[in-house]
């Protein structure tokens, strides 16, 4: 971030000023450093710190890990598509077009080292900028915006958001460029020509660069803070940054071996040597260097901006193909699509039952190609594909239809939703829930839409029938009946609680004789006592033996009936008398 005193033009200063520029280059502009200031804002934020610190050891290994240098195997150049919106409330911020193109112009002839900028220093960075021709939605543009808004006088601290939130193009697809009339800072004061936020900021909301408008187009050196702000916006530091610590270039200073320390930020006149370092031999220079002031990344008059140098243009570049990457993939520089693509398609059934097959219709326009997934994994490129859903679940169809002119077309894509319904349903009874020992339990299958079966018993398989079984211990028992239809299954399981016949047995007592004496009904009473009824054989003949007893078995009375012959006791009714 750059900030300045803007010379006036008033008689009475420029009469004061005559006797210390004539003879010497002149100059409008002096700078102090304000860069800081963003940067430290941005600092506060601890998610943009770690990406800011994941960037920076990144950047450090890759050139660290280098043997030669990278600068000047560029062979192509890449173009970076730019949007300036002019905030103005009617005054003479509200530049013409013109300027502005003018300043794209000279912008491209600084990272290009050409025409006024080509001084005999500096190198060619390979990386160009053109106003978008096309706008987030695809409409035609002159990559120029205006909006009427007082926020043209804006303070940093407290308006940077309100102000972009005036204008905003897609940040990962654009570089914002606003233009205001005055930058101020309420710690600073006003006179900020311009800053930007590193790349670390790609995408977010304050990403992009803020600059006097007047600057932009206005001349070679006006644009030259346009330059540097680009150069911020890129992942450069000031020459200046961290002074004369030069332990190891790629982490002291600007962290660029090619540019020679510098704790200045003095106005010099352009033709100057100034040299406050000591440490430049570090770096691996073979003697000491004068400091870079014509450098764009210094503090200097505009006018002696004129040159970037190639570890400089190497580092703009790891941030480009590393960080800003997604400005490669944008159409922005290119015209808009003649023939945009819509995508859409419908569903034969968006509810099945597993093992049902869906056919697809396409509705798409203006595409010639197709890839269809399901849950992110490619089934089809036809125009109408089916699909048989083997599995239960809920799947996202997703097409994604082509242009046959890709260069100027972005795809577009559609998505349904498919429920895929197991309709098995696993179901089966027991006869007791709780049976004794011994005693058989049935088992009843009621399962509906299976066609086949698996029945285990304690995690034993009985095979694909099963009609039941009869318990001979006591203990918690399991039976799992597995239904299905040959692409999918459910499961039911019920557990049985066996208990010993006798376990809750209120007390045991004998009746009877030597001979063929059987108990045959026992009754509860509706007094708590208990009825037996059952059989003895008295002289050859079998009789009928009834007793009562109390809750704890005594005998409160019994009695024997029966004719000739033998009785036999076929059941047991207690009356209430």
């Amino acid at each position: 971030m750059l900030n300045f005193t803007r010379y006036r033009q008033l008689i009475a200063l420029f009469l004061l000023l005559i006797p210390f520029v004539s003879g010497a280059q002149s100059h409008t502009h002096s700078w102090e450093c304000g860069s800081d200031l963003v940067l430290e804002s941005a600092r506060q934020n601890p998610d943009w710190l770690k990406k800011y610190q994941q960037s920076e050891q990144r950047i450090y290994d890759f050139f660290a890990s280098k043997t030669e240098p990278v600068a000047g195997k560029r062979m192509m150049v890449v173009t970076l598509p730019v949007v300036v919106h002019i905030i103005h409330d009617n005054g003479l911020e509200n530049i013409s077009d013109a300027q502005v193109l003018n300043g794209i112009q000279q912008l491209n002839e600084a990272f290009a080292n050409t025409a006024y900028y080509d001084q005999g220093t500096g190198t060619n960075t390979m990386i160009q900028f053109c106003l978008a021709q096309r706008t987030p939605d695809d409409q035609g543009t002159t990559g120029i915006t205006r909006n009427q808004d007082p926020l043209t006088e804006v303070t940093i601290e407290t308006e940077d958001l309100n102000l972009k939130n005036l204008n905003r193009w897609t940040p990962t697809d654009y570089i914002n460029i606003w233009l205001v009339r005055e930058i101020c800072s309420s710690g600073s004061g006003c006179g900020v020509a311009g800053y930007a936020y590193l790349p670390s900021s790609h995408g977010n909301p304050e990403d992009g660069i803020v600059m006097e408008a007047d600057l932009m187009g206005s001349t070679p050196g006006g644009t030259g803070v346009l330059v540097h702000e680009m150069g911020h916006y890129l992942g450069l530091y000031h020459t200046f940054q961290g002074g004369c610590n030069n332990n190891d270039c790629l982490a002291d200073g600007d962290r660029v071996c090619d540019t020679p320390p510098d704790q200045s930020t003095l106005w010099v006149s352009c033709n100057s040597t100034v040299n406050t370092c000591t440490t430049d031999a570090q770096s691996g220079f073979s003697s000491d260097q004068p400091d870079m002031i014509l450098n764009f990344m210094d503090y200097t008059d505009f006018a002696c901006f004129n040159d970037f140098t190639p570890g400089q243009s190497d580092r703009m570049h790891w941030h480009i193909e590393n960080v800003r990457s997604s400005l490669l993939d944008s159409k922005g520089c290119l015209s808009p699509c003649p023939n945009p693509v819509t995508a859409a398609f419908t569903a034969s059934a968006t509810s099945v039952n597993v093992g049902q097959i869906v056919n697809f219709t396409n509705g798409s326009t203006n595409a010639s190609a197709y890839t269809w997934t399901i849950n992110g994994v490619p089934f089809s490129n036809a125009v109408n594909p089916t699909y048989a859903f083997t599995t239960a679940g809920t799947f996202s169809i997703v097409m994604t239809a082509s242009s046959n002119n890709p260069a100027l077309c972005n795809p577009a894509s559609f998505t349904r939703i498919i429920e895929v319904i197991c309709p098995v349903v696993a179901d089966f009874d027991v006869s007791n829930l709780t049976p004794a020992i011994g005693e058989a339990v049935a088992v009843t299958n009621q399962s509906q839409n299976a066609t086949q079966y698996e029945w285990f018993l304690e995690g034993v398989s009985q095979g694909a029938t099963f009609s039941g079984f009869t318990p001979n211990a006591t203990g918690v028992y399991v039976v799992k009946l597995v239904a299905g239809n040959g692409f999918c299954h459910k499961t039911k399981i019920i557990y049985l609680s066996v208990q010993d016949s006798c376990a809750n047995v209120s007390f045991q007592r004998t009746w009877g004789g030597p001979g063929d004496d059987r108990g045959s009904r026992t009754t509860t009473l509706a007094d708590g006592n208990f009825l037996v009824a059952g059989t003895t054989v008295v002289s050859g003949e079998t009789d009928i033996y009834l007793l009562k007893t109390g809750t704890d078995g005594t005998t409160l009375w019994q009695s024997r009936f029966g004719l000739v012959g033998a009785e036999q006791v076929g059941n047991l009714l207690a009356l209430p008398d």
